[in-house]
């Protein structure tokens, strides 16, 4: 049985962002609590976050890397960052407090 993901639409957490550190030659995510460094692979996909579909982002994903399948690669990526409160998806309201 394939797992269900709850990330449809991915798209950065109010207060977190993706940013290039030129200084440190890094991908991060920078939100109020601390930074997370990426590594290439997570940062492609994280830049994709901008509320197209999980799919599309697969899509674009192996268009440009041309590896066959990276779907489980991606939802693992989604769903951690989820857990973390980084990302949500943006078909869902926002957590209370966020509104």
């Amino acid at each position: 049985m394939k797992p269900t993901h709850s990330i449809n639409r991915p798209r950065l957490a109010p207060g977190a962002r993706y940013h290039w550190d030129e200084v440190r030659q890094q991908h991060q995510i920078v939100f109020p609590e601390g930074v997370l460094i990426l590594n290439e692979s997570a940062a492609a996909i994280v830049r994709l976050c901008d509320g197209r579909s999980t799919e599309d982002v697969i899509s674009v994903l192996q268009a440009q890397t041309g590896e066959a399948d990276l779907s489980g690669d991606v939802h693992e990526l989604l769903d951690r960052l989820a857990q973390k409160g980084l990302l949500r998806d943006s078909q869902s309201p926002p957590p209370p407090g966020e509104g």
